[in-house]
Protein backbone atom coordinates (compact mmCIF):
# COMPACT_ATOMS: atom_id res chain seq x y z
CA UNK A 1 0.00 0.00 0.00
CA UNK A 2 2.71 2.14 0.96
CA UNK A 3 4.07 1.17 -2.43
CA UNK A 4 1.78 2.38 -4.06
CA UNK A 5 0.68 5.53 -2.05
CA UNK A 6 4.55 6.41 -3.65
CA UNK A 7 3.55 5.36 -7.15
CA UNK A 8 1.23 8.11 -7.10
CA UNK A 9 3.06 10.82 -5.82
CA UNK A 10 5.26 10.48 -8.54
CA UNK A 11 3.00 10.43 -11.13
CA UNK A 12 2.03 14.08 -10.10
CA UNK A 13 5.56 15.37 -11.48
CA UNK A 14 6.50 15.02 -14.90
CA UNK A 15 10.28 16.47 -15.85
CA UNK A 16 14.14 16.19 -15.56
CA UNK A 17 15.73 15.17 -11.99
CA UNK A 18 18.72 14.64 -10.66
CA UNK A 19 19.42 12.00 -7.74
CA UNK A 20 15.76 11.57 -7.18
CA UNK A 21 15.48 15.06 -7.07
CA UNK A 22 13.30 17.65 -9.46
CA UNK A 23 15.89 19.67 -11.35
CA UNK A 24 15.80 21.42 -14.50
CA UNK A 25 12.22 21.72 -16.79
CA UNK A 26 9.21 20.02 -15.14
CA UNK A 27 5.29 19.98 -14.86
CA UNK A 28 4.06 19.51 -11.12
CA UNK A 29 0.27 19.38 -10.29
CA UNK A 30 -0.15 20.34 -6.32
CA UNK A 31 -1.90 17.40 -4.23
CA UNK A 32 -4.90 19.83 -3.65
CA UNK A 33 -5.16 20.06 -7.98
CA UNK A 34 -6.04 23.49 -7.54
CA UNK A 35 -2.22 24.18 -7.98
CA UNK A 36 -0.20 23.82 -11.22
CA UNK A 37 3.62 24.60 -11.74
CA UNK A 38 5.59 24.94 -14.94
CA UNK A 39 8.78 25.95 -15.19
CA UNK A 40 12.54 25.37 -13.82
CA UNK A 41 13.46 23.76 -10.71
CA UNK A 42 16.43 23.47 -8.73
CA UNK A 43 17.28 20.55 -6.16
CA UNK A 44 13.07 19.88 -5.60
CA UNK A 45 12.46 23.17 -5.68
CA UNK A 46 11.06 26.22 -7.66
CA UNK A 47 13.82 28.30 -8.88
CA UNK A 48 14.07 30.39 -12.21
CA UNK A 49 11.51 31.10 -14.75
CA UNK A 50 7.99 29.21 -14.36
CA UNK A 51 4.42 29.69 -14.41
CA UNK A 52 1.87 28.82 -11.83
CA UNK A 53 -1.21 28.35 -12.76
CA UNK A 54 -4.43 28.18 -10.32
CA UNK A 55 -7.82 26.43 -11.02
CA UNK A 56 -9.93 29.62 -10.83
CA UNK A 57 -8.00 31.36 -13.90
CA UNK A 58 -5.49 33.48 -11.67
CA UNK A 59 -1.80 32.66 -12.79
CA UNK A 60 1.71 34.59 -12.46
CA UNK A 61 4.25 33.79 -14.65
CA UNK A 62 8.19 35.00 -14.14
CA UNK A 63 10.80 34.73 -11.93
CA UNK A 64 10.97 32.13 -8.68
CA UNK A 65 13.75 31.96 -6.09
CA UNK A 66 14.14 28.55 -3.96
CA UNK A 67 10.59 27.99 -4.35
CA UNK A 68 8.94 31.68 -3.61
CA UNK A 69 7.48 34.14 -6.06
CA UNK A 70 10.22 36.57 -5.75
CA UNK A 71 11.37 39.03 -8.61
CA UNK A 72 10.07 40.27 -11.78
CA UNK A 73 6.84 39.06 -12.69
CA UNK A 74 3.50 38.96 -14.16
CA UNK A 75 -0.13 38.35 -12.53
CA UNK A 76 -3.32 37.72 -13.67
CA UNK A 77 -6.01 38.04 -11.13
CA UNK A 78 -9.26 36.16 -12.58
CA UNK A 79 -11.78 37.51 -9.75
CA UNK A 80 -11.10 40.91 -10.90
CA UNK A 81 -9.50 40.84 -14.31
CA UNK A 82 -6.51 43.02 -12.83
CA UNK A 83 -3.21 42.96 -14.38
CA UNK A 84 0.35 43.58 -12.56
CA UNK A 85 3.16 43.43 -13.91
CA UNK A 86 6.27 44.49 -11.92
CA UNK A 87 8.42 42.96 -8.43
CA UNK A 88 7.25 40.29 -6.06
CA UNK A 89 8.60 38.83 -2.45
CA UNK A 90 7.65 35.57 -1.30
CA UNK A 91 4.70 35.74 -3.39
CA UNK A 92 3.71 39.51 -2.91
CA UNK A 93 3.58 42.24 -4.59
CA UNK A 94 6.36 44.30 -3.22
CA UNK A 95 8.63 46.83 -4.76
CA UNK A 96 7.93 48.48 -8.16
CA UNK A 97 5.53 47.32 -10.13
CA UNK A 98 2.40 48.55 -12.51
CA UNK A 99 -1.34 47.46 -11.77
CA UNK A 100 -3.96 47.81 -14.25
CA UNK A 101 -7.82 47.72 -13.03
CA UNK A 102 -10.71 46.36 -15.25
CA UNK A 103 -12.39 50.10 -15.39
CA UNK A 104 -9.36 51.50 -16.70
CA UNK A 105 -7.41 53.04 -13.78
CA UNK A 106 -3.81 52.04 -13.51
CA UNK A 107 -1.33 52.52 -10.97
CA UNK A 108 2.32 52.71 -11.56
CA UNK A 109 4.84 53.03 -8.67
CA UNK A 110 6.45 51.75 -5.44
CA UNK A 111 3.92 48.43 -3.51
CA UNK A 112 4.48 47.06 -0.20
CA UNK A 113 3.03 43.48 0.69
CA UNK A 114 0.18 43.38 -2.25
CA UNK A 115 -0.20 47.66 -1.44
CA UNK A 116 -0.15 50.16 -2.80
CA UNK A 117 2.79 52.38 -0.68
CA UNK A 118 5.23 54.73 -0.70
CA UNK A 119 5.79 56.99 -4.68
CA UNK A 120 3.15 56.27 -7.25
CA UNK A 121 0.81 57.62 -9.69
CA UNK A 122 -2.93 56.53 -10.21
CA UNK A 123 -4.72 56.96 -13.43
CA UNK A 124 -8.51 56.89 -12.70
CA UNK A 125 -9.40 58.45 -15.58
CA UNK A 126 -7.85 59.91 -18.91
CA UNK A 127 -7.73 63.44 -17.19
CA UNK A 128 -7.69 62.30 -13.72
CA UNK A 129 -4.03 61.91 -12.77
CA UNK A 130 -2.91 61.35 -8.67
CA UNK A 131 0.68 62.13 -8.42
CA UNK A 132 1.93 61.46 -5.10
CA UNK A 133 2.84 59.60 -2.07
CA UNK A 134 0.42 56.46 -1.14
CA UNK A 135 0.13 54.40 2.15
CA UNK A 136 -1.84 51.10 2.67
CA UNK A 137 -3.19 51.71 -0.32
CA UNK A 138 -4.56 55.24 0.15
CA UNK A 139 -3.17 58.91 -1.33
CA UNK A 140 -1.48 59.99 1.63
CA UNK A 141 1.59 62.58 2.43
CA UNK A 142 2.13 65.39 -0.26
CA UNK A 143 0.96 65.06 -4.07
CA UNK A 144 -1.04 66.41 -6.87
CA UNK A 145 -4.64 65.80 -8.28
CA UNK A 146 -5.93 66.44 -11.58
CA UNK A 147 -9.92 65.72 -12.07
CA UNK A 148 -11.29 65.42 -14.88
CA UNK A 149 -15.58 66.94 -15.81
CA UNK A 150 -17.08 63.39 -14.38
CA UNK A 151 -14.92 62.82 -11.18
CA UNK A 152 -17.71 63.54 -8.58
CA UNK A 153 -15.81 61.96 -5.89
CA UNK A 154 -14.02 65.26 -4.72
CA UNK A 155 -15.23 69.04 -5.29
CA UNK A 156 -15.40 70.29 -9.14
CA UNK A 157 -11.45 70.72 -8.83
CA UNK A 158 -9.35 70.92 -11.76
CA UNK A 159 -6.10 70.45 -9.52
CA UNK A 160 -5.15 69.99 -6.45
CA UNK A 161 -1.45 70.45 -4.82
CA UNK A 162 -0.90 69.98 -1.49
CA UNK A 163 -1.52 66.93 1.67
CA UNK A 164 -3.31 64.16 2.34
CA UNK A 165 -4.03 61.78 4.54
CA UNK A 166 -6.45 58.62 4.26
CA UNK A 167 -7.34 59.63 0.69
CA UNK A 168 -8.87 62.93 1.52
CA UNK A 169 -7.67 66.67 1.38
CA UNK A 170 -6.04 67.11 4.73
CA UNK A 171 -3.43 69.81 5.82
CA UNK A 172 -2.52 72.52 3.73
CA UNK A 173 -3.00 72.85 -0.42
CA UNK A 174 -3.85 74.51 -3.15
CA UNK A 175 -6.76 73.69 -5.42
CA UNK A 176 -7.90 74.87 -9.06
CA UNK A 177 -11.33 74.73 -9.98
CA UNK A 178 -12.43 74.41 -13.12
CA UNK A 179 -14.62 77.29 -13.28
CA UNK A 180 -11.13 79.56 -12.39
CA UNK A 181 -11.30 80.02 -8.75
CA UNK A 182 -8.41 79.27 -6.49
CA UNK A 183 -8.36 78.00 -3.21
CA UNK A 184 -4.82 78.10 -0.92
CA UNK A 185 -4.72 77.24 2.82
CA UNK A 186 -6.16 74.56 4.97
CA UNK A 187 -8.35 71.37 4.36
CA UNK A 188 -9.87 68.77 6.71
CA UNK A 189 -11.64 65.85 5.40
CA UNK A 190 -11.81 67.17 1.62
CA UNK A 191 -13.39 70.69 3.18
CA UNK A 192 -12.25 73.96 3.27
CA UNK A 193 -11.88 74.14 6.64
CA UNK A 194 -9.12 77.07 8.62
CA UNK A 195 -7.50 79.61 7.32
CA UNK A 196 -7.48 80.02 3.75
CA UNK A 197 -8.48 82.18 0.89
CA UNK A 198 -10.10 81.93 -2.44
CA UNK A 199 -10.47 83.75 -5.54
CA UNK A 200 -13.41 82.56 -6.99
CA UNK A 201 -14.24 83.13 -10.76
CA UNK A 202 -17.19 85.18 -10.19
CA UNK A 203 -14.56 87.90 -8.74
CA UNK A 204 -15.41 87.56 -5.12
CA UNK A 205 -12.57 87.72 -2.69
CA UNK A 206 -12.82 86.25 0.82
CA UNK A 207 -9.86 85.45 3.57
CA UNK A 208 -10.24 84.35 6.67
CA UNK A 209 -11.08 81.31 8.56
CA UNK A 210 -13.57 78.40 7.35
CA UNK A 211 -16.15 76.12 8.84
CA UNK A 212 -16.74 72.77 7.14
CA UNK A 213 -16.38 74.34 3.63
CA UNK A 214 -17.81 77.93 4.13
CA UNK A 215 -16.81 81.07 5.65
CA UNK A 216 -16.75 81.66 9.33
CA UNK A 217 -19.04 84.50 8.27
CA UNK A 218 -20.99 83.57 5.16
CA UNK A 219 -22.80 86.87 3.77
CA UNK A 220 -26.61 85.15 3.14
CA UNK A 221 -29.06 88.29 2.68
CA UNK A 222 -29.21 92.03 0.95
CA UNK A 223 -30.19 94.48 3.45
CA UNK A 224 -31.25 98.39 1.99
CA UNK A 225 -30.57 100.58 3.89
CA UNK A 226 -33.57 102.89 4.29
CA UNK A 227 -36.47 103.19 5.82
CA UNK A 228 -39.65 101.77 4.35
CA UNK A 229 -41.73 103.13 2.22
CA UNK A 230 -39.17 105.90 0.57
CA UNK A 231 -41.31 108.53 -0.12
CA UNK A 232 -40.36 110.30 -3.48
CA UNK A 233 -42.06 113.08 -5.75
CA UNK A 234 -41.96 112.79 -9.25
CA UNK A 235 -38.51 113.45 -10.83
CA UNK A 236 -36.56 113.73 -7.32
CA UNK A 237 -33.55 111.81 -7.50
CA UNK A 238 -32.56 109.21 -4.94
CA UNK A 239 -29.82 106.52 -3.73
CA UNK A 240 -29.84 103.16 -2.40
CA UNK A 241 -27.18 101.45 -0.43
CA UNK A 242 -26.65 98.13 1.11
CA UNK A 243 -24.46 95.87 2.87
CA UNK A 244 -24.18 91.96 2.66
CA UNK A 245 -24.96 90.02 5.81
CA UNK A 246 -25.24 87.03 7.56
CA UNK A 247 -28.19 85.14 9.72
CA UNK A 248 -26.77 86.79 12.76
CA UNK A 249 -27.57 90.16 10.77
CA UNK A 250 -23.62 91.28 10.51
CA UNK A 251 -21.90 92.88 8.07
CA UNK A 252 -19.34 90.38 6.17
CA UNK A 253 -16.19 91.28 4.65
CA UNK A 254 -16.25 90.38 1.02
CA UNK A 255 -15.31 91.31 -2.29
CA UNK A 256 -16.48 91.36 -5.73
CA UNK A 257 -20.02 90.17 -5.65
CA UNK A 258 -22.30 91.42 -8.31
CA UNK A 259 -25.98 93.12 -7.14
CA UNK A 260 -28.82 94.07 -9.66
CA UNK A 261 -30.82 96.79 -8.47
CA UNK A 262 -34.62 96.68 -10.31
CA UNK A 263 -37.70 98.54 -9.88
CA UNK A 264 -41.34 96.98 -10.55
CA UNK A 265 -44.65 98.13 -10.68
CA UNK A 266 -47.72 95.86 -9.15
CA UNK A 267 -48.58 93.53 -11.87
CA UNK A 268 -52.70 93.03 -12.26
CA UNK A 269 -53.48 89.66 -14.25
CA UNK A 270 -56.85 90.70 -16.51
CA UNK A 271 -59.64 88.93 -16.42
CA UNK A 272 -60.59 86.20 -19.01
CA UNK A 273 -63.25 88.05 -20.82
CA UNK A 274 -61.01 91.50 -21.31
CA UNK A 275 -59.57 92.24 -24.72
CA UNK A 276 -56.57 92.06 -23.23
CA UNK A 277 -56.45 89.03 -22.00
CA UNK A 278 -54.21 87.73 -25.10
CA UNK A 279 -51.59 90.05 -23.87
CA UNK A 280 -50.01 87.74 -20.99
CA UNK A 281 -48.71 85.60 -23.41
CA UNK A 282 -46.32 88.50 -24.58
CA UNK A 283 -44.26 88.96 -21.16
CA UNK A 284 -40.69 88.70 -21.62
CA UNK A 285 -40.11 88.77 -18.14
CA UNK A 286 -42.22 86.56 -15.62
CA UNK A 287 -43.82 88.71 -12.94
CA UNK A 288 -41.41 88.70 -9.36
CA UNK A 289 -42.91 87.45 -6.16
CA UNK A 290 -42.86 90.13 -2.84
CA UNK A 291 -43.25 89.65 0.48
CA UNK A 292 -45.83 92.38 0.11
CA UNK A 293 -48.30 90.56 -1.18
CA UNK A 294 -48.55 90.85 -4.86
CA UNK A 295 -46.13 90.17 -7.33
CA UNK A 296 -44.44 92.71 -10.09
CA UNK A 297 -42.89 93.18 -13.26
CA UNK A 298 -39.78 95.60 -14.07
CA UNK A 299 -40.78 99.05 -14.38
CA UNK A 300 -37.51 101.46 -15.53
CA UNK A 301 -35.18 102.88 -13.11
CA UNK A 302 -31.84 104.71 -14.40
CA UNK A 303 -29.32 107.17 -13.12
CA UNK A 304 -28.31 108.36 -16.19
CA UNK A 305 -31.72 110.37 -17.04
CA UNK A 306 -31.48 113.17 -20.21
CA UNK A 307 -32.99 116.77 -18.64
CA UNK A 308 -36.47 117.50 -19.18
CA UNK A 309 -37.68 120.52 -20.15
CA UNK A 310 -39.73 121.69 -17.44
CA UNK A 311 -43.27 120.75 -17.06
CA UNK A 312 -44.72 122.73 -14.55
CA UNK A 313 -45.97 125.75 -17.14
CA UNK A 314 -47.53 122.72 -19.42
CA UNK A 315 -49.22 121.45 -16.30
CA UNK A 316 -51.13 124.84 -15.27
CA UNK A 317 -52.33 125.58 -19.04
CA UNK A 318 -53.55 121.68 -19.19
CA UNK A 319 -55.06 121.96 -15.39
CA UNK A 320 -57.09 125.21 -16.55
CA UNK A 321 -57.65 123.71 -20.49
CA UNK A 322 -58.90 120.47 -18.26
CA UNK A 323 -60.70 122.31 -15.34
CA UNK A 324 -62.73 124.17 -17.86
CA UNK A 325 -63.86 121.38 -20.40
CA UNK A 326 -64.72 119.51 -16.83
CA UNK A 327 -67.25 122.12 -15.77
CA UNK A 328 -68.71 122.33 -19.08
CA UNK A 329 -69.11 118.64 -19.53
CA UNK A 330 -70.35 118.72 -15.80
CA UNK A 331 -72.69 121.01 -16.38
CA UNK A 332 -73.95 119.22 -19.60
CA UNK A 333 -74.54 115.91 -17.78
CA UNK A 334 -76.54 117.11 -15.17
CA UNK A 335 -78.99 118.98 -17.17
CA UNK A 336 -79.26 115.99 -19.49
CA UNK A 337 -79.70 114.14 -16.31
CA UNK A 338 -82.61 116.01 -14.63
CA UNK A 339 -84.74 114.82 -17.54
CA UNK A 340 -84.96 111.43 -16.52
CA UNK A 341 -84.13 109.04 -13.32
CA UNK A 342 -81.04 107.05 -13.31
CA UNK A 343 -81.85 102.73 -12.77
CA UNK A 344 -79.12 100.45 -13.15
CA UNK A 345 -79.60 97.44 -15.38
CA UNK A 346 -77.65 94.60 -16.82
CA UNK A 347 -74.83 96.01 -19.17
CA UNK A 348 -73.53 93.66 -21.97
CA UNK A 349 -70.25 93.66 -23.81
CA UNK A 350 -72.12 94.97 -26.73
CA UNK A 351 -72.74 98.18 -24.94
CA UNK A 352 -69.17 98.23 -24.27
CA UNK A 353 -68.52 98.29 -28.03
CA UNK A 354 -71.18 100.56 -28.68
CA UNK A 355 -69.44 103.54 -26.43
CA UNK A 356 -65.41 102.41 -27.79
CA UNK A 357 -67.06 102.54 -31.60
CA UNK A 358 -68.48 106.77 -30.57
CA UNK A 359 -65.09 107.24 -29.54
CA UNK A 360 -63.17 105.74 -32.03
CA UNK A 361 -64.96 107.20 -35.04
CA UNK A 362 -65.19 111.25 -33.18
CA UNK A 363 -61.35 110.82 -32.98
CA UNK A 364 -61.38 109.82 -36.57
CA UNK A 365 -63.02 112.53 -38.00
CA UNK A 366 -60.42 115.18 -36.27
CA UNK A 367 -58.13 117.39 -39.25
CA UNK A 368 -55.44 115.52 -40.89
CA UNK A 369 -52.97 118.14 -39.18
CA UNK A 370 -54.16 117.45 -35.79
CA UNK A 371 -54.27 114.01 -35.63
CA UNK A 372 -50.38 114.00 -37.28
CA UNK A 373 -49.25 116.87 -34.65
CA UNK A 374 -50.81 114.28 -32.16
CA UNK A 375 -48.55 111.15 -33.67
CA UNK A 376 -45.37 113.96 -33.58
CA UNK A 377 -45.99 114.42 -29.94
CA UNK A 378 -46.43 110.86 -28.88
CA UNK A 379 -43.43 109.67 -30.80
CA UNK A 380 -41.24 112.30 -29.09
CA UNK A 381 -42.27 111.01 -25.93
CA UNK A 382 -41.86 107.49 -26.86
CA UNK A 383 -38.26 108.77 -27.23
CA UNK A 384 -38.13 110.37 -24.42
CA UNK A 385 -39.18 106.79 -22.96
CA UNK A 386 -36.37 104.83 -24.73
CA UNK A 387 -33.51 107.41 -24.18
CA UNK A 388 -32.97 106.45 -20.20
CA UNK A 389 -30.59 103.49 -20.06
CA UNK A 390 -31.16 101.14 -16.80
CA UNK A 391 -29.13 100.99 -14.16
CA UNK A 392 -26.25 98.83 -14.36
CA UNK A 393 -24.99 95.94 -11.66
CA UNK A 394 -22.87 97.09 -9.07
CA UNK A 395 -19.77 94.69 -7.45
CA UNK A 396 -19.66 94.84 -3.61
CA UNK A 397 -16.11 96.25 -1.80
CA UNK A 398 -15.92 95.05 1.54
CA UNK A 399 -19.68 93.68 1.46
CA UNK A 400 -21.25 97.64 0.86
CA UNK A 401 -22.49 98.41 -2.78
CA UNK A 402 -24.39 101.48 -3.37
CA UNK A 403 -26.21 103.14 -6.30
CA UNK A 404 -26.67 107.47 -6.67
CA UNK A 405 -28.62 109.70 -8.56
CA UNK A 406 -31.49 107.13 -9.31
CA UNK A 407 -34.29 108.12 -11.30
CA UNK A 408 -37.92 106.03 -12.01
CA UNK A 409 -37.87 106.58 -15.82
CA UNK A 410 -40.76 107.05 -18.01
CA UNK A 411 -42.72 104.43 -18.76
CA UNK A 412 -42.21 102.67 -21.88
CA UNK A 413 -44.57 102.99 -24.70
CA UNK A 414 -47.40 100.58 -23.73
CA UNK A 415 -46.55 99.40 -20.59
CA UNK A 416 -48.35 96.36 -20.10
CA UNK A 417 -49.47 97.29 -16.37
CA UNK A 418 -50.55 100.79 -17.23
CA UNK A 419 -52.78 99.95 -19.69
CA UNK A 420 -54.38 97.29 -18.36
CA UNK A 421 -55.22 99.04 -15.53
CA UNK A 422 -56.53 102.25 -17.53
CA UNK A 423 -58.81 99.22 -19.46
CA UNK A 424 -60.03 97.89 -16.49
CA UNK A 425 -61.12 101.53 -15.00
CA UNK A 426 -62.86 102.03 -18.37
CA UNK A 427 -64.40 98.72 -18.20
CA UNK A 428 -66.04 100.04 -14.73
CA UNK A 429 -67.19 102.66 -15.31
CA UNK A 430 -68.84 101.60 -18.58
CA UNK A 431 -70.70 98.80 -16.31
CA UNK A 432 -72.38 101.30 -14.54
CA UNK A 433 -74.05 103.03 -17.57
CA UNK A 434 -77.24 102.44 -18.54
CA UNK A 435 -78.97 102.07 -22.17
CA UNK A 436 -80.59 105.32 -21.67
CA UNK A 437 -76.88 106.95 -20.24
CA UNK A 438 -75.14 105.52 -23.37
CA UNK A 439 -77.46 107.38 -25.71
CA UNK A 440 -76.88 110.60 -23.51
CA UNK A 441 -73.69 109.73 -23.61
CA UNK A 442 -73.66 109.41 -27.89
CA UNK A 443 -75.35 113.30 -27.53
CA UNK A 444 -73.06 114.78 -25.86
CA UNK A 445 -69.86 113.02 -27.42
CA UNK A 446 -71.24 114.26 -30.89
CA UNK A 447 -72.01 117.90 -29.67
CA UNK A 448 -68.65 117.86 -28.22
CA UNK A 449 -66.86 116.43 -31.20
CA UNK A 450 -68.48 119.11 -33.32
CA UNK A 451 -67.34 121.81 -31.09
CA UNK A 452 -63.73 120.52 -31.18
CA UNK A 453 -63.90 120.29 -34.90
CA UNK A 454 -64.72 123.68 -35.29
CA UNK A 455 -62.34 124.89 -32.82
CA UNK A 456 -59.55 122.37 -34.77
CA UNK A 457 -60.12 124.21 -37.66
CA UNK A 458 -59.57 127.37 -36.54
CA UNK A 459 -56.80 126.59 -34.24
CA UNK A 460 -55.05 123.63 -36.60
CA UNK A 461 -51.34 124.67 -35.42
CA UNK A 462 -52.36 124.93 -31.95
CA UNK A 463 -53.24 122.05 -29.73
CA UNK A 464 -53.64 121.67 -25.86
CA UNK A 465 -50.88 118.62 -25.03
CA UNK A 466 -53.06 115.89 -23.62
CA UNK A 467 -52.80 114.34 -20.11
CA UNK A 468 -51.73 111.58 -21.63
CA UNK A 469 -48.46 113.57 -22.78
CA UNK A 470 -47.56 114.79 -19.55
CA UNK A 471 -47.35 111.92 -17.33
CA UNK A 472 -44.83 110.06 -20.08
CA UNK A 473 -42.82 112.36 -19.54
CA UNK A 474 -41.82 111.22 -16.01
CA UNK A 475 -42.94 108.35 -14.04
CA UNK A 476 -46.62 108.45 -12.39
CA UNK A 477 -47.56 108.96 -8.77
CA UNK A 478 -48.36 105.92 -7.20
CA UNK A 479 -46.45 102.94 -5.54
CA UNK A 480 -43.48 101.02 -6.50
CA UNK A 481 -41.08 98.62 -5.61
CA UNK A 482 -37.01 98.48 -5.57
CA UNK A 483 -35.52 94.90 -5.35
CA UNK A 484 -31.99 94.07 -4.93
CA UNK A 485 -30.75 90.67 -6.23
CA UNK A 486 -27.90 88.71 -6.48
CA UNK A 487 -26.54 87.94 -9.59
CA UNK A 488 -22.98 86.72 -9.34
CA UNK A 489 -22.21 84.40 -11.59
CA UNK A 490 -21.14 81.34 -11.40
CA UNK A 491 -22.53 81.55 -7.61
CA UNK A 492 -20.13 81.82 -4.84
CA UNK A 493 -19.73 78.44 -3.63
CA UNK A 494 -23.03 77.63 -5.40
CA UNK A 495 -24.90 79.73 -2.79
CA UNK A 496 -26.86 82.87 -3.43
CA UNK A 497 -27.61 85.85 -1.44
CA UNK A 498 -32.12 86.71 -0.57
CA UNK A 499 -32.71 89.64 -1.89
CA UNK A 500 -34.20 92.64 -1.09
CA UNK A 501 -37.35 94.57 -1.46
CA UNK A 502 -38.13 98.42 -0.60
CA UNK A 503 -41.62 100.04 -1.17
CA UNK A 504 -41.13 103.39 -2.90
CA UNK A 505 -44.22 105.62 -2.59
CA UNK A 506 -44.28 108.55 -5.71
CA UNK A 507 -45.99 111.21 -5.00
CA UNK A 508 -46.90 113.92 -7.68
CA UNK A 509 -44.75 116.73 -8.27
CA UNK A 510 -44.87 119.76 -6.66
CA UNK A 511 -45.95 122.65 -8.45
CA UNK A 512 -44.18 126.33 -8.01
CA UNK A 513 -46.48 129.18 -8.19
CA UNK A 514 -44.45 132.44 -8.46
CA UNK A 515 -47.13 135.22 -7.09
CA UNK A 516 -47.00 138.52 -9.14
CA UNK A 517 -47.74 141.75 -6.95
CA UNK A 518 -50.32 143.42 -7.27
CA UNK A 519 -50.58 146.45 -9.46
CA UNK A 520 -51.15 149.35 -6.91
CA UNK A 521 -51.92 152.69 -8.62
CA UNK A 522 -51.60 154.94 -5.98
CA UNK A 523 -48.24 154.11 -5.33
CA UNK A 524 -47.23 154.44 -8.54
CA UNK A 525 -48.43 157.68 -8.64
CA UNK A 526 -46.69 158.72 -5.33
CA UNK A 527 -43.29 157.42 -6.92
CA UNK A 528 -43.39 158.98 -9.94
CA UNK A 529 -44.03 162.95 -8.28
CA UNK A 530 -41.41 161.34 -5.93
CA UNK A 531 -38.55 160.66 -8.99
CA UNK A 532 -40.18 164.07 -10.95
CA UNK A 533 -39.38 166.32 -7.57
Amino acid sequence: MADFAKERRKEQYLGEKVNYLRNGYGTYVYENQFFRYEGEWVEGKKHGHGKLLMKDGTFYEGQFTKGEITGSGYKYFATSNAKYTGEFLCGEMHGNGMMAYKDGSVYKGQWQKNRRQGFGTLWTQKKSIYEGTFYEDMRDGEGKQNYDGSYQKLSNGDKYEGHWIQDKRNGQGHLWCADGSHYEGNFVNDLFHGEGKISHASGIYYRGLWLNGFPEKMATKIVILSESPLVLQQGQLFSIHVECRNDDDELVIEHGRELQLLAGFKYTPPVESSSFFDMIEDFKEQPIHTPFGYDVVPYPISDQLPELEDTNKIDEEAEDNSAENQDTDEVRLSESAKDFQETESRETVEEVKKVDSIISDESNKLPAQVTETVREKETKFEEVSQMAPQVQNKVTTNGICEWLNLQLAPPPPMYRPFVILKREEEAKKTKKLSKEKIEIMKEITDEMATQERTESEKKSSQLIVPEKEIYETIARPGEYVLIVREVTNPPFLGKTMQPAFLLLQLNQKKKTVTKKPKWDTQRFIAMSMHQTN
